[in-house]
């Protein structure tokens, strides 16, 4: 009886120790390093924006979450950044998105998309109409969508003055440069200018030999720092946003612990809607410092620019259906009067 009551008891202690053997083993988050690309030099402000992220990504995840930035192209250019991001071979990207996968992708560069600060703030919005319809179209890519990030209001940037400036479908006068893409093209026409398409490293000289009277494509900064020494004038138009957007690997960020990938997330969220801030600043100090040049400075008025952003609005976006197609284009219209 004693063995009997031995062996059950040994028979007791296994199964107890196999027991506790089962249980689910709680998941620990593995320590990770993210290979960041960006497009911007290391002067420029998104620079310090990814700094930023860095910093505090790896504060809040108390070193789990690394994160190594490679800035200035180093890995390829936008398309290529892009491509290696939904492939999972970079796992973030702040770039200009490139729409070869889906041309709505490319709604952001949209003609009057916001007419000033105040609108494109909620325009750009987290939960905003085009930030969630964005984020469905980079989601069917494998791609994650955090959020837009706003770099400058674009302008033109002339030789020689311009004529009727705030009336909208009135012939300005010039010819001017503006980028190869329909949403450049199609809103400066509808303002009234003449436009043709040259590469960006050719616009300087193009400006100084008189090819073109002007250029469309660059906010203050850009206008300031590229070809102060060539332009006369600088029209504040608010035609285009200049913005890029911060993107992950859907399949990497999912694959981050729970609370490690709401840092992540929020850390990128939030420097990018700051950045609208950061931006408008930036467009005040570069036409002080091109009014300190001796260039002309030309802003308008909030009822000026909504006259001229409903005209383009009317008559450009028809022409940019095919493409952004008329449901994104009607979602955005309702989407002002909310």
């Amino acid at each position: 009886m004693k063995r009997i009551v031995a062996v059950m008891l040994c028979l007791a202690a296994v199964f107890g120790l196999t027991a506790c053997n089962d249980k689910p083993a709680e998941k620990k988050a593995e320590k990770i390093t993210l290979k960041f690309a960006t497009q911007h030099p290391i002067e420029h402000m998104a620079q310090k924006a990814a700094e930023r992220i860095k910093a505090r990504v790896e504060k809040e995840t108390e070193g789990r979450v690394e994160i190594q930035i490679y800035p200035a192209n180093q890995l390829g250019d936008a398309s290529q950044i892009y491509e290696e991001v939904i492939r999972g071979s970079i796992d973030i990207a702040h770039i200009t998105v490139p729409d070869q996968f889906d041309s709505r992708l490319g709604v952001g560069f949209l003609p009057y998309i916001a007419r000033d600060y105040d609108q494109i703030r909620k325009v750009f919005a987290t939960t905003a109409f085009i930030p969630t319809e964005l984020a469905k179209m980079h989601d069917k890519l494998g791609v994650k969508f955090f959020s837009y990030f706003g770099e400058g209001f674009i302008g033109v940037g002339t030789v020689k003055p311009l004529e009727a400036i705030n009336v909208p479908g009135t012939e300005k006068g010039h010819m001017i440069r503006v980028p190869g893409l329909d949403v450049f093209k199609f809103g400066a026409e509808e303002l009234g200018f003449r436009t043709t398409s040259l590469p960006y490293a050719d616009t300087y000289s193009a400006l100084q030999t008189g090819v073109v009277d002007g250029w469309l494509g660059g906010p203050p900064n850009l206008n300031y720092l590229g070809f102060r020494d060539v332009i006369k004038h600088f029209y504040q138009y608010n035609v285009n946003f200049e913005s890029t957007q911060y993107v992950m690997n859907k399949k990497t960020f999912e694959g981050i612990a729970d609370a490690d990938r709401a840092v992540v997330e929020k850390a990128f969220v939030d420097e990018g809607q700051q950045s609208f801030l950061m931006a408008e600043s930036e467009d005040q100090m570069y036409r002080k410092k091109m009014q300190e040049m001796g260039i002309e400075v030309v802003t308008f008025s909030t009822q000026e620019l909504e006259a001229m952003a409903n005209y383009v609005r009317e008559k450009a976006w028809k022409r940019l259906e095919a493409n952004l197609t008329p449901e994104l284009l009607n979602g955005l219209k309702a989407s002002y009067s909310n």
